[in-house]
């Protein structure tokens, strides 16, 4: 493996151990072969400049399709805080251009901020994302991808008593297709995931999920290998606009696969928490495996600030 700097890692070339054989003489079909993808947290730019949304090139990112959580809709009026309380999130309709420059290929919806300007506004943000060749997904339709399926499920209002059998309809018959579902929860921030979270993992790996991933707390969590898939149980912010979000520190999970073998690694950021200023490499990426491993991630080997999954 050739590292240096934040996403300068490559993925191992040659396959993890027990996967040689699997990828030797493989008969899978050819949106099986080599998948890549990567999943930021929640993005929110407000009424910030169209400034891009990561800095540096990453080249571990290069050639993978980004996923994002887009909170609030495209909508020309200011984020702002009600009488009760309750933010009102709006992002600029350039966020789609920031988001395409960014590599992201999936902006998921389903979140307790998509309904923020009523049905006008969910139809308005999926035609300008439309608009920039992005795909979205929310509660009723996942995106899909050459090789690839994402499901997104907003959990702030419960669990759907029906998600067992909307992911399998996700899912759908592409068994060769990677398939990545996208929770939402909305509870004050913390580490750990919820019963709820908890239960919904549960529910999505026995579906068929190869990669889960959970944000909404805009907190980081740990990361999980559970048999040939894995889990981020907290992403945190990407860049988040926002007094109503604070946090510093995010993750950026990256995943490939080749045949039946799916390479993981995760890479800390500092997130962007002002209009215009986009997320950067962590200045405290040893501090934040320090975390990840206090919070019981499973094992990762880290090489130039990236966290390779066991």
């Amino acid at each position: 493996m050739t590292c240096g700097t934040l996403g300068a890692c490559q993925a191992p070339t040659t396959p993890a151990r027990g996967a040689r054989t699997a990828l030797a003489g493989s008969q899978l079909a050819p949106e099986a072969q080599h998948v890549r993808l990567w999943f930021g947290g929640d993005v929110h730019v407000g009424a910030g400049r169209a400034a891009p949304l990561l800095t540096h090139a990453l080249p571990l990112l290069a050639r993978a399709r980004g996923v994002i959580n887009l909170e609030g809709p495209i909508a020309s009026q200011p984020t702002r805080q009600r009488a009760d309380r309750r933010w009102l999130l709006f992002n600029a309709p350039s966020v789609a251009a920031q988001l395409a420059r960014a590599g992201v290929a999936v902006a998921t919806l389903a979140n307790n901020h998509a309904g923020d300007d009523g049905p006008s506004g969910r139809a308005r943000t999926r035609s300008v994302l439309a608009a920039a060749d992005l795909r979205t997904a929310d509660d009723a339709q996942p995106a899909r991808l050459a090789g690839a399926i994402v499901a997104a499920v907003d959990l702030s209002r419960g669990l759907p008593a029906d998600l067992a059998a909307s992911l399998q309809r996700a899912r759908g018959s592409r068994d060769s297709a990677l398939f990545a579902v996208a929770f939402h929860v909305a509870h004050p921030p913390s580490y750990l995931p919820s019963p709820r979270l908890a239960r919904a993992v549960d529910i999505a790996i026995a579906a068929g999920a190869r990669v889960v991933v959970a944000h909404g707390t805009h907190e980081l969590a740990r990361i999980e290998r559970r048999g040939d898939a894995v889990i981020a149980w907290g992403l945190g912010n990407l860049v988040f606009a926002c007094r109503c979000s604070r946090a510093r520190e995010g993750l950026l999970l990256y995943v490939a696969r080749r045949g039946k073998h799916l390479a993981a690694a995760v890479a800390p950021i500092d997130v962007g928490r002002e209009p215009g200023q986009p997320a950067r490499p962590s200045r405290d990426a040893a501090g934040v495996f320090e975390l990840l491993r206090a919070l019981e991630s499973s094992p990762f080997d880290v090489k130039g600030g990236v966290a390779w999954i066991r």
